[in-house]
């Protein structure tokens, strides 16, 4: 009984500084996103994309305790986010034009992932309906 304890201590300690150090590679602006909109969740692990890769958007990929994905750019905008389990995201971590148009018109409904280009946004919810909407933030159709 002891070591299950001392090993889950060391577990949850392992996994508090393996998360500080991870965050250390974040620009402010990417950790201050996800204090704001994801303070209950560890991050378990930042990717760093290489300098090769000319043709990524994402610089960093970042993955939290409850299975969400967020890849930021290298000013620590977010450009996707993606739930990889049952997890929804929450409203307020979407820029605000696209979160007040699913308030007023899908208020039962769960996001599932986000994801933004240099001409458009991609909403899918949980019930698999997709919308797009342009760069503005302006409906365009159902996908």
């Amino acid at each position: 009984m002891k070591k299950l304890i001392v090993t889950a201590v060391f577990t949850i300690f392992s996994l508090s500084v393996f998360a500080q150090t991870n965050n250390s590679k974040l620009p402010e602006k990417a950790q201050n996103y996800i204090s704001e909109y994801f303070s209950s969740d560890l991050i378990t692990e930042v990717e760093e994309n290489s300098q090769w890769k000319v043709w990524e958007d994402e610089k960093f990929e970042v993955r939290l305790s409850n299975g969400i994905e967020i890849d930021f750019d290298e000013n620590g905008n977010a450009l996707e986010i993606d739930s990889k389990g049952e997890e929804s995201l929450p409203l307020e971590a979407l820029p605000e034009k696209l979160a007040q148009y699913l308030q007023e018109n899908y208020p039962d409904s769960q996001v599932k992932s986000w994801e933004k280009d240099r001409k458009a946004h991609e909403i899918e919810l949980t019930n698999d309906v997709e919308l797009e909407f342009n760069s503005e933030g302006e409906f365009v159709k159902i996908d």
